[in-house]
């Protein structure tokens, strides 16, 4: 196997995994899931071992559902070997993947009652998505033995309570809670793509984990109109729009000295087009409403920031985010209200794993001006610990730290 391969392969893993295992999971039932599992890793295994230079197929992820499904198969024989009746044959060479099944997928798991919303999120991050543990950890705040206690609990609840059902029967009648965690997971993912710590990838963003989400919130969209999903998508393009701009010549580029010529327009354009006043109030289109006067503003003085902060103190009605906290705690410094930033972000502290990176730089912000010792101290901590590289070059470069 070559470094070559070794890329391929890898970055086909997260593009395929989730539709492969939607695929495979609809064609298998949840009774199955183990065995689906254990089939993908082996199909990547084995294409790592069998890919070459000059021998890689045409259509990867077909190469893969193949070699997947037929492995599911042999798994499903064996355990079945006493019962006489169980026929299936295996795939042939020019048979192809199943239609996109990511969202059917998501939402079946979603209905699940025996599952809590948290560990629907967690294992629809992994299933669908292919995120490793390390990432899901880094978006959910959660310890990785949590993580991995949560999926196997989800697991099980899955096989328990749809055992023996058809995935689309269970989809006969999809609610708008069904629909609400659906939301809650593609932004979850979207948020990991777009602020993306994975020390692997030299840039601050996953664009085609965001681009993933982007199009599955499409489709929901388009399959049950409801407002959230329609401010959602707003959302996405907004932030979608200005990708071009968040890094320049492998430099990480802070908002407010983006240059805004190369912001896509169109996007911007399609999120005004999606932006839509709800009928119920919900925290996709505050959060919309924030990002787009971002993107408008002509100058960001206290007016500003004080419109920013209505907004925020309506979002934190919505969300118990420790995050959106930190953000409304940054708005607060800039329209010179410290004192409310400080006390707001003493109680911020205990909902965050210690030494979290944004509070940190949260902290270290609003310290600058008036106690820019411990200000310095505090950055020169994040910067010694920081194993990403670029947030730790911009670090360097735009921050004056006292050693």
């Amino acid at each position: 196997m070559t470094s070559n391969t070794y890329s391929i392969v890898a970055s086909n893993y997260r593009t395929s995994y989730g539709k492969l295992f939607s695929a495979l999971i609809n064609q298998f039932g949840v009774n199955n899931i183990n065995e689906i599992e254990d089939a993908i890793q082996n199909s990547f295994l084995k294409s790592l071992k069998s890919w070459n230079p000059n021998r890689i197929p045409n259509n990867k992820e077909n190469w893969l559902y193949i070699v997947a499904r037929n492995d599911v198969i042999n798994q499903i024989k064996k355990k079945n070997k006493a019962t006489s009746d169980f026929i299936v044959t295996k795939i042939e060479e020019n048979e192809t993947v199943k239609n996109d099944l990511r969202l059917q997928t998501i939402l079946f798991i979603s209905a699940a009652k025996s599952v809590s919303t948290q560990a629907k999120v967690i294992f629809i991050l992994k299933n669908i998505f292919g995120l490793h543990i390390r990432e899901i950890g880094e978006s959910t705040l959660l310890h990785q033995d949590a993580i991995y206690k949560s999926i196997k609990r989800a697991k099980k609840s899955l096989q328990i309570e749809f055992k023996d059902q058809q995935i689309d029967l269970i989809l006969k009648e999809v609610t708008y809670n069904e629909i609400s965690i659906v939301e809650e997971i593609l932004y979850a993912v979207f948020n990991i793509g777009f602020d993306s710590f994975n020390e692997k990838i030299k840039s601050i963003v996953n664009e085609d984990l965001c681009l993933e989400a982007l199009s599955i919130i499409k489709l929901l969209f388009n399959e049950y109109k409801q407002d959230s999903t329609r401010n959602l998508l707003a959302l996405f393009c907004f932030h979608i729009a200005r990708i071009p701009a968040k890094v320049d010549n492998g430099k990480l580029i802070s908002f407010f000295q983006q240059d805004k010529s190369i912001w896509n327009k169109e996007l911007i354009d399609l999120g005004f087009y999606y932006l839509q006043k709800p009928k119920r109030l919900d925290k996709f289109h505050i959060e919309a409403l924030i990002i787009s006067k971002y993107i408008t503003t002509s100058s960001y003085n206290n007016e500003h920031w004080n419109d920013i902060i209505t907004l925020y103190e309506m979002l934190i009605q919505y969300t118990n985010s420790p995050i959106v906290k930190l953000n409304f705690c940054y708005c607060l410094h800039k329209a010179q209200r410290t004192n409310e930033a400080l006390n707001l972000l003493e109680n911020i502290r205990n909902e965050l794993p210690k030494e979290h990176v944004y509070f940190s730089l949260v902290k270290a912000n609003i310290l600058k001006e008036i106690n820019p010792e411990k200000s310095d101290k505090i950055m020169s901590d994040i910067v010694n610990k920081m194993n990403h590289t670029i947030r730790k070059e911009y670090l360097f470069e735009n921050i004056y730290i006292n050693f």
